[in-house]
Order: C-alpha cells, then sequence, then structure tokens
C-alpha cells in the first residue's frame, strides 16, 4: 500500500487510543467518543404502556441532550458454543441408543445456526470534546436513560448497557473493517 493511501486512512480514522481512566476513545484531535449498546425489546409482545413510557423516555432524551451522537445498527454471528457443549455432554453421557441420532441433529442444527443466523445489535455513540463534557453527558444520560452497569442485575428502567473495553475495541474495529469477521 502506498504511503499516501496510508496517510488518507490516518485522517478519515483518527482514532488514537484508548483511555483507561475514562473508559473511552480519544481521537488525535483531543475530542473523545463512548459506545453504549441500546438494550432490545420485545415492541410486539410487550407491555403497551412500558413501550409507551420507553418512546417518552426516549423523546426526552433527544429533547435535552444536547451533545452529538449517532446510532449504529450492527450484524454479528452468533456464538452457540454453550449451547453445542452442553449438548456435547448430553451426547456423552447418553446410554439410550434412540436418543444419540435426536442429539447429533440437534447439535447439526446448532452449527447450521452459528453459520447463517447474524443477531443484530444497536448501539449508541456519544462524543465530547473535553473531559468535562464526558462526565457531564454521562451523567445527562444516566439520569434520563439509564444505565445497566456490567455485573450489575437487570433492571427495567435501564435502556443502555455498559460495554466492556474489548468489545468496544472489537465494534470500533468493524467500523473501519467491514469486512471483517469479529467475535
Amino acid at each position: 500500500m502506498k504511503k499516501d493511501r496510508i496517510k488518507d486512512l490516518r485522517e478519515d480514522i483518527p482514532n488514537a487510543r484508548y483511555d483507561r481512566k475514562l473508559g473511552c476513545f480519544q481521537y488525535t484531535d483531543g475530542s473523545y467518543a463512548d459506545l453504549y449498546r441500546i438494550i432490545p425489546k420485545d415492541l410486539v409482545n410487550g407491555d403497551p404502556d412500558d413501550i409507551e413510557m420507553d418512546c417518552f423516555t426516549w423523546a426526552k432524551f433527544y429533547k435535552t441532550y444536547g451533545r452529538d451522537i449517532e446510532l449504529v445498527a450492527m450484524k454479528f454471528p452468533c456464538d452457540l458454543s454453550q449451547q453445542k457443549e452442553y449438548w456435547d455432554q448430553i451426547l456423552e453421557k447418553n446410554d439410550n441408543p434412540v436418543f444419540a441420532p435426536m442429539i447429533r441433529r440437534k447439535l447439526s442444527e446448532l452449527e447450521y445456526r452459528e453459520r447463517n443466523t447474524l443477531k443484530k445489535e444497536f448501539f449508541i455513540l456519544f462524543f465530547w470534546e473535553t473531559e468535562e463534557d464526558i462526565q457531564a453527558g454521562r451523567r445527562g444520560v444516566e439520569e434520563t436513560l439509564g444505565v445497566r452497569r456490567a455485573g450489575e442485575a437487570a433492571g427495567v428502567s435501564e435502556l443502555l448497557e455498559e460495554i466492556p473495553e474489548k468489545k468496544k475495541r472489537q465494534v470500533f474495529f468493524k467500523f473501519a473493517n467491514k469486512n471483517s469477521l469479529i467475535f
């Protein structure tokens, strides 16, 4: 690859480093970006009052939050390794020859789903100029939308979920490399 092309790539993708102290990415111009996962909800089978409340919450957020945001939808391959391990253990412990073909069929179905099924995840990307903007922006997001911390029990009112550093790096890598397979 030519050097001028590499220079263009660095200008197009100004991601400099991950700041562990702040828990977000810092760009080469000094600005910051952070990423949260939007917690999906079942709109078809959910309680209409809860859905309406969530809509009001999002509307309030859009009206009161004055900084830049971006909503991103990405598709990822499904990870069914835990289910396959479970059925492998069942197959090993199985003494009944009648059940063995059914268990093998279940394993082949899981392998097919893993190869051919994608899960869609939604993210919200926040952009800030200074560290003070980060603190104020996160406070506004937590007060309006609610953020579920890693390792906490699921609450009813949270609409966003914190992402660990490893996954943030993978998502940002996917932004820059659209055809790459990750996860």
